[in-house]
C-alpha cells in the first residue's frame, strides 16, 4: 500500500506502520493495520478518481468506441478510436496512465456483457479484448508525446 499512496501521503503511512511495530497487543495491532489498510486505500481510491471530468471524458470514449465497433463491418474504426482516445487521455492526465487504458479497453466488454448483445464475438468471446491492445499503444504514444514536448524550446507567447 505504500507505493500506491501518492509521494505527499507516503511519510503518513512510513509513520502509521512504524507506529504498529509499537503496539504490543496481537487483537490490537491487528486492528491498527486493519484501520491503516483502509486509509490507506480510501486515499487510493481519492486520489485515483478525483479527476472526474477525465473520468467522465474516458467512459464516453470507451463507450463510444465500443458503440462503434458493434455497428461496424470492420475493426479499423474501433482501433483508431482507441488509439486516438488513449493519445488524448494520456497526454491530458498522464498520471497512472494505465487508468485510461483499462476505461477505453475494457468498454466493449463491459457492454457486450451488459446487454448480452455478443454480435461478432459470439464464436469467440475472448476475441472482446481485444480493445487494450491499441488502447495500450495509444496511451504509450500518449506519453512519448508528452515526453518529446518536454524537450522542445519553449518561447514566450507574442514573441
Amino acid at each position: 500500500m505504500l507505493a500506491l499512496l501518492p509521494s505527499d501521503r507516503r511519510a503518513w503511512g512510513k509513520a502509521l506502520v512504524a507506529e504498529q511495530h509499537e503496539i504490543t497487543n496481537a487483537r490490537e495491532r491487528l486492528t491498527w493495520a486493519a484501520g491503516g489498510i483502509f486509509m490507506s486505500a480510501n486515499e487510493l481510491m481519492r486520489t485515483l478518481f478525483m479527476d472526474r471530468p477525465t473520468w467522465i471524458a474516458g467512459l464516453a470514449f470507451g463507450i463510444s468506441s465500443a458503440f462503434v465497433d458493434l455497428n461496424s463491418s470492420t475493426r479499423w474504426p474501433y482501433i483508431g478510436l482507441l488509439f486516438t482516445f488513449g493519445l488524448i487521455l494520456t497526454s491530458w492526465r498522464p498520471k497512472w496512465a494505465w487508468r485510461w487504458i483499462a476505461v477505453l479497453g475494457l468498454s466493449l466488454p463491459a457492454i457486450v456483457l451488459l446487454t448480452n448483445k455478443w454480435g461478432p464475438y459470439s464464436i469467440d468471446r475472448f476475441d472482446v479484448f481485444y480493445g487494450l491492445v491499441p488502447a495500450t499503444v495509444g496511451s504509450l504514444a500518449g506519453l512519448a508525446l508528452r515526453s518529446a514536448l518536454r524537450w522542445l524550446p519553449h518561447r514566450p507567447a507574442g514573441h
